[in-house]
């Protein structure tokens, strides 16, 4: 009988099939098998994407950078309502970049052209440069990165979901600036038709839908900028120093496209075409550099892209 209860009472050891499988929980709170070679679900995916973009979106330093980017169309457009009050004409003629200016007075969409015009050359690109620069050196520095390679992703998955959380962050960048010079333009200045580039006039409705597409091609033009900050990020484990190499290449990258004697060479930095957006403005629309714009961004992309994944499948881990 003593034999029955001890045989009763006792627990299933550790290799009874009575237990399931040992687990760990991910950064995401999804479980993750510990045995090593089993193939994370698209569920696990999706969830530490998810992860990813909540804690990339709640930390103070992005919050400020939103604040920033939306500060912007605000202070343009407060100039550009105090410069006018007498009747007079703000900025200059023409029609491309900042030049949209002139034509913000007869319709408030043309802030939404202009403050993309202003923040593309450094605030967009900084703000892009910090979140990159800090993906994966960020995590080494916390001592977090080696304890997310735990669970079941990869380092390759997690370089995309880190490279996707980045490319998320330059659409909610770019619309923040949009929405916000919309929302001024709005309470400042009158809305209606608007007179494209080529002079003719489109309807208010088609305006807004170009001022979309223009957001859009405007964060498709930092897929470069976030595929080399992310490559700069897999290089060092400081996310400060990631962070400040990146905004410092944009920023050379662009002062050397402004050399005349470097023109040979310019077509080929990711910054020489950014401002080509304004061709959507045109009627019809004028596509040769849009497609060069967006072609380099890709080039960009896959080469720095690919470096980084080269760069951090064979890095060493110790943090």
């Amino acid at each position: 009988m003593a034999e029955t209860g001890a045989a009763a009472n006792a627990k299933p050891s550790a290799g009874s099939g009575d237990r399931g499988p040992s687990r760990t929980t991910t950064r995401a709170g999804a479980p993750a098998e510990s045995k090593a070679g089993r193939t994370p679900s698209p569920l696990w995916t999706l969830g530490l994407f998810r992860n990813e973009l909540v804690t990339t979106f709640r930390r103070w330093r992005t919050i400020a950078l939103l604040g920033v980017l939306a500060a912007v169309p605000i202070l343009i457009g407060i100039a550009i309502r105090v410069e006018t009050r007498g009747g007079s004409t703000a900025g200059g003629g023409g029609g491309e970049g900042p030049a949209f200016i002139a034509q913000i007075t007869n319709n408030g969409l043309f802030l939404v052209f202009t403050a993309l015009a202003v923040t593309l050359p450094f605030f967009l690109p900084m703000a892009i440069g910090v979140i990159a620069g800090d993906a994966i050196a960020g995590e080494a520095n916390a001592g977090t990165l080696r304890y997310l390679l735990v669970a079941p992703a990869g380092r390759t998955r997690l370089l995309l979901t880190k490279y996707a959380t980045t490319m998320t962050f330059c659409l909610v960048a770019t619309l923040v600036v949009a929405v916000s010079a919309f929302a001024v333009g709005a309470l400042l200045f009158p809305l209606g038709e608007l007179t494209t580039i080529s002079g003719t006039r489109i309807g208010f409705a088609e305006g807004l839908g170009r001022a979309l597409l223009i957001a859009l091609v405007v964060a498709a033009s930092l897929t470069g900028v976030a595929a080399l900050g992310l490559f700069v990020s897999t290089l060092t484990n400081s996310g400060i120093a990631a962070m400040a190499t990146t905004v410092g290449l944009v920023i050379t990258v662009q002062i050397l496209d402004q050399i005349p004697q470097l023109h040979a060479f310019q077509p080929y930095f990711f910054s020489h075409y950014w401002l080509s957006f304004a061709d959507l403005m045109r009627d019809p629309v004028y596509w040769d550099d849009l497609v060069r714009d967006l072609g380099l961004q890709g080039l960009y992309a896959a080469v720095f892209g690919s470096a980084a994944w080269a760069r951090f499948t064979a890095k060493d881990i110790t943090a």
